[in-house]
């Protein structure tokens, strides 16, 4: 049996560098659409039996109506092609009211289809496959650090940390187990990542062959012996500081513990820097010219910064480098 695990997939986020697509909406979400569809595509065609999700399916915890469809439309081609899909609540779909929270994902039209589920609380589930073959899937939504006793950050976290332990003793059986989940790994301080979250200690999945979290944006490998603990980084890039970094899906295979590092297909940022600034009045345009048509800019999304001396100015048709 298998699992394609996607990270955060924020559907909504633009951060500057999409433009209206002409149908109403933004190219920087179409990219997020397709990139999400791709990854979809892979677990449909690879016949994966699980589908996991990490938590901030979107960037805004009220989506708007346009982004919501988006996510319904690729979720229901997972239940039509009968793979049991989870999608687990992460901070930005977290909506804190009193002592109550609810989320947008559970709004969700998918929320009906069949083989879909969307969890808003801890919990360990059997999934069973068409071949009778059982594993476990420990599901972590974000959880708060108002959820659990304590009064300060190291004593919230120890509940936690017990709770996590407690859902692991309550496995039964000889099933393989993965836990997937939306919190920071604990990595020795309680000041990392601002100090202000619950932190999840990778002992306490002892009992799990695997832990995958989201949450944090950058995809590494945080342990390798067993539990395996996995940052999977986000679904894409957000801004032109991931313009280098490559984004992974998981693919897991649970009875033979074999994991699969899947690179995305998703589209390139290009930060670049032309330094004209020795160039004279002269040979400023055919100069420039020149560095341009050096460059492939098909189908990125560019940041260009040309250094010129400010003398040659006049001859520099910005109008012209934008086209």
């Amino acid at each position: 049996m298998r699992a394609v695990i996607c990270g955060d997939t924020h559907i909504g986020a633009v951060f500057g560098l999409g433009r209206p697509n002409g149908r109403g909406g933004n190219t920087r979400v179409d990219d997020y659409e397709a990139t999400l569809n791709s990854i979809i595509d892979y677990t449909i065609s690879s016949n994966a039996d699980i589908f996991i999700q990490t938590g901030d399916l979107f960037e805004h915890r009220d989506p708007s109506p346009q982004h919501m469809k988006i996510v319904d439309k690729a979720l229901k081609k997972l239940s039509n092609a009968n793979i049991a899909t989870f999608v687990i609540m992460g901070n930005h779909d977290y909506k804190k009211s009193g002592p109550e929270f609810t989320s947008a994902i559970t709004s969700l039209a998918a929320c009906e289809y069949p083989n879909v589920r969307m969890l808003l609380k801890p919990e360990v589930i059997e999934v069973c496959n068409s071949k009778n073959e059982k594993v476990n899937l420990l599901l972590l939504p974000y959880r708060d650090k108002r959820m659990y006793d304590g009064s300060n950050i190291r004593e919230q976290t120890k509940s936690f940390n017990e709770h996590i332990k407690s859902l692991v003793a309550s496995v039964g059986g000889e099933n393989p187990t993965i836990a997937v989940g939306h919190n920071f790994f604990f990595e020795g301080s309680y000041n990392d990542f601002g100090g202000s979250e619950v932190m999840a200690t990778p002992g306490s999945f002892n009992g799990c062959d695997m832990a995958v979290m989201g949450h944090l944006h950058q995809f590494r490998v945080l342990q390798k012996r067993a539990p395996v603990c996995i940052y999977s980084g986000s679904m894409e890039r957000s801004n032109f500081g991931d313009a280098k970094v490559d984004k992974y899906f998981i693919d897991y295979s649970f009875f033979d513990k074999k994991i699969k590092f899947c690179k995305s297909d998703i589209r390139e940022l290009l930060d670049k820097t032309i330094d004209l600034s020795s160039c004279d009045f002269a040979n400023i345009s055919d100069s420039l010219s020149s560095a341009l048509e050096a460059e492939s800019f098909g189908d990125k999304i560019v940041r260009v910064k040309i250094i010129v001396d400010e003398k040659v100015l006049p001859a520099v048709d910005k109008q012209s480098i934008q086209k």
